[in-house]
């Protein structure tokens, strides 16, 4: 059955109530990625279009959460879970992964308008115009063309890309070899596919990525907290123990240099259970340099999470689920339960 013909459903029933008193928690953490004016009516990659967040539903978003919750920044969860009687409403903290330009102009003036705080974690490549937002690149591509190959560990794949549904099957296709890719294999094909589709990676990461100086700017502002996101937005658990160390301390290194504060945050790349587990959040641990670490699993935030502050869960934002009635379900814990088979405390 079609999961978004289930949420829909779901949203009309009178649920809310039976699932918030078990599994909304204290409070959640949203993610999201980028921020755009208006969604278009040209052909989109559904999972492209699903990480945008129109500006006109995100300052909604935001009004709606005010009035009914207490928006936060990461730094206030420790006191939460901790002092719960203390409190009277549930928490929300506003995340942004990645680091994109549109961070600082279209979301922060909403932000700064209605003073609530937020957190931008920062993938370093990025504002170093080393990195690359591969997955732009492959969403021209299969957009373009009607069959699409490139050589990966020796092998020729083609995807046939002639209509809507082959170029959204072959993209998650694609998007999952990518990441469990290594960086070598990575750099093949993207060589491969620079070559043979006249694109230039480089230009998508200068287009979309914040600069260090916005970075700074943005650090100014009490309300935005700077964290990070390792160097080079690599899934964790291709790299060895001292290659995940070392993204994630130089990334912290260079982040506090740059903003001149001191980062405590981090998030996992990707963070879903392909990508970290008990191995990759040790080795997160070993550091001692981060209070919190967020993940990309779904569920809400419990007072038992004070034990797990490096594996928090987080609910995705969706610009394909623009609808303030479908946020509550996943603010509740109606979606969150049905997808973890009502399991209520995510961690790994």
């Amino acid at each position: 059955m079609n999961k978004d013909f289930v949420i829909n459903v779901l949203k009309y029933l009178p649920i809310n109530i039976f699932f918030k008193k078990l599994y909304a928690g204290e409070g959640s953490i949203l993610f999201m990625h980028k921020v755009v004016v208006k969604h278009d009516n040209k052909d989109r990659i559904n999972l492209m279009k699903a990480n945008e967040i129109e500006v006109f539903y995100l300052e909604k978003m935001l009004v709606y959460l005010k009035k009914k919750y207490d928006l936060i920044s990461l730094d206030q969860i420790n006191e939460r879970l901790k002092n719960k009687s203390k409190f009277k409403k549930k928490f929300i903290v506003i995340t942004f992964d990645d680091g994109y330009k549109d961070n600082l102009t279209l979301a922060y003036p909403i932000f700064k308008k209605h003073n609530i705080p937020f957190t931008i974690y920062i993938t370093n490549c990025y504002p170093n115009h080393t990195g690359k937002l591969w997955w732009y690149m492959l969403e021209d591509i299969l957009l373009e063309n009607d069959y699409v190959k490139f050589f990966y560990q020796e092998k020729l794949l083609g995807f046939d890309t002639k209509n809507k549904k082959q170029k959204n099957i072959s993209f998650i296709k694609i998007r999952e070899l990518m990441i469990n890719a290594t960086e070598k294999e990575q750099d093949l094909i993207f060589n491969y596919l620079e070559k043979h589709y006249n694109k230039t990676l480089k230009d998508y990461v200068k287009k979309e990525s914040l600069t260090w100086e916005e970075i700074k700017k943005l650090s100014k502002d009490s309300l935005v907290t700077i964290g990070c996101h390792t160097q080079n937005h690599l899934a964790l658990n291709t790299l060895s123990e001292a290659e995940q160390i070392e993204e994630i301390l130089t990334s912290k290194t260079e982040i506090e240099a740059k903003i001149d504060k001191v980062s405590n945050h981090f998030a996992y790349p990707f963070g879903t259970s392909n990508e970290i587990n008990e191995k990759e959040v040790n080795n997160l641990k070993q550091t001692k340099v981060f209070k919190t670490a967020t993940t990309t699993r779904m569920g809400n935030i419990f007072n038992k999470h004070i034990n797990h502050l490096h594996t928090l869960p987080r609910i995705q934002v969706l610009g394909t689920q623009q609808d303030l009635s479908i946020l509550d379900l996943y603010l509740c814990g109606a979606i969150p339960a049905i997808k973890n088979r009502f399991k209520r405390i995510v961690t790994l």
